[in-house]
């Protein structure tokens, strides 16, 4: 033990169950979570927190050239503190097992697919420019997918459609200027990948007091 007031009766908490789901680090909100709530029943060992590593950053455009503006990180950033048992320390800190089932090959485990947890950290992947111009591209992805039902709307694809004020509005080219203005802020965001601004610094999990 670590001297952690109350630890001796937390329980493990890897997911947020037992206090505040985070989906992404807080990048997502908690209605996106899945149908399945995973949660650990095992009392707590002690607790625990992500740190993020920092490092340098930036894509080459040839074999021998250098980084575009790379971009250093200082790390730093902190996540959520974690009570969690030994098992989830271990897997959080290492990652998850290979994929595989137990001795009596009933019960599968480990990880298909997916991010590892500790290979990411979410405020590096998603600094403040890339998330506003991605929740913009996504505003605007939902208004092109309004655009498609109302082209589709009589079971037809038109391009045009009369407003209630007898006006026609062209639909094709509302499609085409939200499409145009979508791919401006998607090619700012690859610039922001190029250059390293958005990158994948990974975790250090660290014991805390």
């Amino acid at each position: 033990m670590t001297g952690n007031t109350g630890l001796l009766t937390a329980r493990c908490d890897p997911y947020g169950i037992e206090s505040t789901v985070k989906l992404f680090g807080g990048m997502f909100p908690e209605k996106m979570m899945g149908r399945y709530i995973w949660y650990c029943a095992e009392r707590a060992q002690a607790r625990y927190q992500y740190v993020c590593t920092g490092g340098d950053y930036g894509f080459r455009r040839a074999n021998d050239g250098q980084p575009v503006t790379a971009t250093h990180c200082d790390g730093g950033h902190k996540g959520v503190v974690m009570p969690l048992c030994g098992r989830h320390a271990l897997e959080l800190a290492a990652g998850p097992p290979r994929p595989g089932f137990t001795a009596d090959r009933k019960t599968p485990f480990g990880q298909v697919g997916g991010t590892v947890s500790n290979e990411l950290c979410p405020r590096c992947a998603m600094p403040d420019e890339a998330r506003a111009l991605t929740g913009k591209a996504n505003e605007l992805q939902d208004k092109m997918t309004r655009v498609q039902y109302a082209m589709l709307g009589s079971g037809l694809l038109v391009s045009t459609v009369r407003t209630p004020d007898g006006q026609i509005h062209d639909l094709a080219a509302e499609f085409a200027r939200l499409q145009a203005a979508q791919d401006q802020y998607r090619a700012r965001l690859d610039e922001l990948h190029e250059r390293g601004i958005i990158h994948k610094c990974p975790l250090r999990l660290t014991e805390v007091s």
